[in-house]
This record gives C-alpha cells, structure tokens and sequence, in this order.
C-alpha cells in the first residue's frame, strides 16, 4: 500500500525515489501537498514534506555536504553509513561521531536558490493549497520559539525607499552587544527578504536543489516540493566560515523562522507551453471579446478605441526576440483623460486591472521616486548577494506607470540611470542588472501601460489620446460602481480571466497571402507618407496580431488587417501635429 504524501519522510523519498516521482507526476497528489505560501510557519514541523511557489530572486554559490557519512559509536565502536541528503545538519547522538577522513564519505554539491513570494502576484490569483487542520496539529511540536532573540531584534517596520542592512536595536541589545565580542548589528528584516516590492505576506526560503535536471534562472515562477528544515542551530553552525564576512554570514544564514531552509525533490518550472487552450472559451472568445470591450470602453469615458487597444494590451506577451525587436511588445500610453474631475482614474484604472490579470504592479512616478528608489538589482558584494530592484519582476507582470504626479525639478543620477532603465524596458524589453564592475542585461516580458496627462517623457511607440464623452465624465462615480457589481459575477469574471490567459500565449502566424497584402500596403504608405518606417510597420503588424488573437483567431485576416489598419489610422489623427 502507497503512503500518503503527506506522511512522507526523507528516508521513506530515499528509499523509494522511483515510486516516489512518479507518484509526484500526478496532479491530485500535488494538491494534495500542505503549501508554504497559506500558512504560518508555526503549522508545520521539521522535514515536512511541503511546496512553495515563488519567483527565483538570486542564485547563491553551490555548496558542499557529505551526500554519505561514516558514524562510529563511541561505546561500541561500531560504525555505520549514513545520508546527508535533504537535511542542513549532520545528525549524530551523545555517543556517536563523524569520522571526518572515512574513505567512505561521499562529498556532493547543491545549489541553493533564495526563492520569494512572486512579486505583484494578486490576491485573487495566489494560490492557497490545502488547508491545514489546526485542530490537528501539535502545537507544542510546530509553535516554535527558536529565533526569539533574533526575532525581537529585527525590524519589522514597513519597508524604506532603500532597503537598509541593519535594523535599530534597543539600549538592552546594544549593552548586550557591547559585552558580547561576537555580536554585532542585527541584519533588518527588509534586507533579509529582499522584496522587489513591499508584500506584508510575502514569503521567502533558501531551496536547495540537489538535480538541476534543467537550467533555472532568475525571476523564473517555480513550483518546488522538498522537505523543509526548521532547525535554528544551523543559524550558528553554517556561520563558521570565516571567509565570511558578519553581514555575509546573517544574510545567508537568516532565522530560520523567516527564511526557511527547503530541499527540493521536484522543481517545475511555470512556463508558458503549460498553458491550456480551453475549447469552451476560445468557442465563445468572441462573445467574451465583447463583453470586455463594452466594460473597458466605460471605464475610458466611453472610448472604444482606447478600450481596443488595451485588449491588445493585456494579451500581448513576447513571442520571439530578433536582432534588436522583441517581437510582441505592445507598450501602450494612455493620455488625454479628465484628471482634474478624476484624480484617482489612474489608480481606479488599475484597481479593475489587478481583477483580470494575475500579476501587477502600480509604480506612482513623481520626483521623489525616480531620484530616489532603486529601479535595477544590484549586486553587493559585502553580503555576496544580489539585492532586488522595483523592476526584479517576473514574465507577464504587467506595470502601470503612473504619471500624473510627476513634477518638474533637478533629476539625479540615480534618477537618470532609472529613467534610462525604463527607457530600454519600453524599447527592448530588457534590463540592465548592475554588478558594479560590468552590467549584464537580463530579458524580460512586462507589458508596460502608462498613464500621463500629456505624451510620457518615456518614449513609447503607442500613444492613445482618450476621446473623452463628457457625460460619462459626470456619471464616473456611477460607471465605478457598476464595474464593481459587473464583476461580481464569478462566471463572468473567470471567463474573462481565463480569456486574456489563453491568448495571452496563443500560437499565431502569418500567411503568405496576408504578408504580400501587408508588403502592398506598406508601399501604399510610403507613398502617402514618407515618415512612415519600418519601425511603423513593425508596431502595425504587432498590433494587427493581438487584434487577431483577441478574437480567437490564430491567423489574420483581411478583415481584420483592415480594421486594425482604420484603428491605427484614428490613434494617428487624434494626435496633435508638431510643427
């Protein structure tokens, strides 16, 4: 008989690692799992068999174990062969020791990984697992009090503009301090996760991978399952290295009752061939289409056009990079909107955008912020760590650039260095992570909106001046409220969701018949205009394959193409000519 999952142990996985992984394939025993992301840490115990999804934040330097050890007892002098698999500490009784030159110890390397909770990941879309038993727990075993000390020194306020490194200490701490030649400042709580941005239920583990059956990097979404480690001592034990310096040691060796220690059996990467095109909706895509336009239109002041294209927006995703073009990337500026009769529009906005999408984030620009928040990661080399940024953000996070609140004044360097970051983010979908002797550019797929009263100091391809109806200006409060009771309604809602899903990673290509009209065209519209380029085209062509995704097609159409071609020819007209 197959034991329950939940009763698994490391020596039960080590013993029948086959079975094992292939039990782990089935979806049902998946669920089945107890799962770190919805519940405190005080409701699980040492080598639990949990999951956690998250964000791969960093990748620490491999590390090294006794994959197999000998043990003599000091009694008998007997000895015996034991694993080091899947535990952070060598466990031995009063009366036994390592015998640490055995030819029979086996040394191995892990990988460890700093995996947080994904950054902008919404409340509707976090997953919560199965829920504990409380009633059923022994609170006695699970109610940890290990980090007590450590954990009343921490800085548990909310999170500063710049993550400091140490957290403020009380007058018995630092009398404390003073009479212990070994302590010193206490590592902030902040700067011990390491959030891109602030999340008060976020979480963070330190996993470590013993199979990289393939290459994960950063700011990839896994799905880990492994046997979690609890025990503080290796807070002490781990900080022996005296290579290390002591910021180094408290930021790689953090209380384990903040950063759990997880050694994974099953990493599964989230990507985006995992998802499934549901014949039920992409029957009805359509309709859903419809449906979705109608609610956006009325929330851009009954503007249609604008509510086109930001369908197309929140479905575009990167489908292929050539060269410098990252082909899918539909950042899109809306402008022209009533802010001094709706101050909070952008915010109200993205507030019905956080309810589509599973992942967001709203950055508000002013002065302050480009100046003063760091937008890129940054390596620090005193702490051997990569410390996060704003825009540390996974695929199909999308951004919503705020700025209406951006003001005139003296721009620093920090603030030219993060405008130039949201430049090439816009541009090439790509950011440049700095390692202060060399900056490395990692790609990225964030779909970029921003909302400005004028043209945004951003340069982006696609602006879309709002044709403003008066009358819904007056009736907004009202058009608010009824786009809340519209979204009640749960089936209509997850239509919606799973809708924007789908397409969002459609197959799609162009036929040939379709490509020779497009080339007919673009000779027609140079003709006409001569400052139309390529790069016009490239945005037309973009723009006219969302079009077709977004109604459920995975080919263009003529009919399609000319529609795309009427709608792009009204955005042009309603913006103002520059002599």
């Amino acid at each position: 008989m197959t034991m329950n999952v939940k009763e698994w142990t490391r020596e039960h996985f080590m013993s029948n690692q086959l079975n094992c992984k292939q039990h782990l394939e089935n979806l049902n025993v998946f669920e089945e799992i107890p799962c770190l992301n919805s519940s405190s840490l005080d409701y699980f115990k040492e080598g639990q068999l949990v999951k956690f999804r998250g964000m791969i934040q960093d990748i620490f330097n491999p590390e090294y174990y006794y994959e197999n050890f000998e043990v003599r007892d000091t009694n008998t002098g007997a000895s015996s062969i034991r694993s080091g698999m899947f535990m952070d500490l060598i466990q031995c009784s009063s009366h036994e020791e390592v015998s640490m030159n055995s030819p029979r110890n086996k040394h191995s390397e892990r990988q460890p990984f700093f995996v947080i909770s994904i950054p902008g990941l919404n409340n509707w879309a976090n997953s919560k697992g199965p829920i504990i038993d409380i009633a059923s727990v022994e609170r006695s075993v699970n109610k940890r009090t290990h980090e007590t000390v450590e954990e009343e020194s921490m800085d548990c306020s909310e999170p500063t503009k710049k993550k400091e490194k140490t957290s403020d200490t009380d007058e018995g701490t630092m009398e404390n301090s003073k009479n212990n030649e070994t302590t010193s400042r206490i590592v902030s709580k902040e700067h011990l996760l390491n959030f891109p941005i602030p999340n008060q239920d976020g979480k963070a583990c330190i996993v470590k991978v013993y199979e990289n059956e393939e290459t994960h990097k950063l700011n990839d979404v896994v799905d880990i399952i492994g046997f979690l480690s609890l025990d503080p001592a290796q807070c002490t034990v781990n900080a022996v290295d005296e290579s290390m310096d002591d910021m180094e040691i408290q930021t790689h060796n953090p209380p384990v009752s903040m950063v759990p220690r997880l050694h994974a059996i099953k990493v599964i990467p989230l990507k985006k061939n995992t998802i499934c095109r549901d014949p039920v909706i992409m029957s009805k895509a359509e309709l859903i289409r419809s449906d979705l336009q109608m609610f956006l239109s009325k929330l851009l002041f009954d503007d249609i056009l604008a509510a086109e294209y930001l369908i197309c927006h929140l479905i575009s995703s990167i489908y292929m990079r050539k060269d410098c073009l990252c082909l899918g990337n539909f950042p899109i500026n809306l402008t022209k909107f009533p802010l001094e009769k709706c101050k909070n529009f952008p915010k109200e906005l993205y507030g019905v955008i956080s309810q589509l999408i599973p992942k967001s984030h709203y950055l508000e620009l002013t002065l302050e912020s480009l100046n003063d928040l760091s937008f890129t990661p940054k390596k620090d080399y005193q702490c051997n760590r990569l410390t996060s940024g704003v825009l540390q953000l996974s695929d199909n996070t999308h951004l919503v650039i705020d700025e209406t609140c951006l003001t005139m004044g003296h721009v620093t360097p920090c603030g030219r260095t993060n405008y130039d970051t949201l430049n090439k983010l816009v541009q090439f979908q790509k950011i440049s992570y700095d390692f202060q002797f060399y900056m490395v550019d990692y790609e990225t797929d964030i779909p970029i909106l921003i909302l400005s009263e004028n043209k945004s100091f951003i340069p982006c391809a696609t602006q879309v001046p709002l044709k403003v109806d008066e009358e819904s200006v007056n009736v907004y409060p009202q058009v608010l409220e009824a786009a809340k009771q519209y979204l009640k309604d749960e089936t209509r809602l997850n239509n919606i969701r799973q809708y924007l899903n789908i397409l969002r990673h459609g197959n799609f290509e162009f036929n040939d018949q379709m490509t020779k009209i497009i080339q007919e065209d673009f000779v027609k519209m140079r003709q006409v205009n001569k400052s139309f380029t390529g790069d016009n085209l490239h945005t037309l062509m973009v723009f006219a394959r969302l079009m077709a995704l977004s109604y459920g097609k995975n080919t263009l159409t003529l009919e399609i193409w000319k529609k795309t071609f009427e709608f792009e020819a009204e955005r042009i007209g309603r913006i103002p000519i520059r002599n």
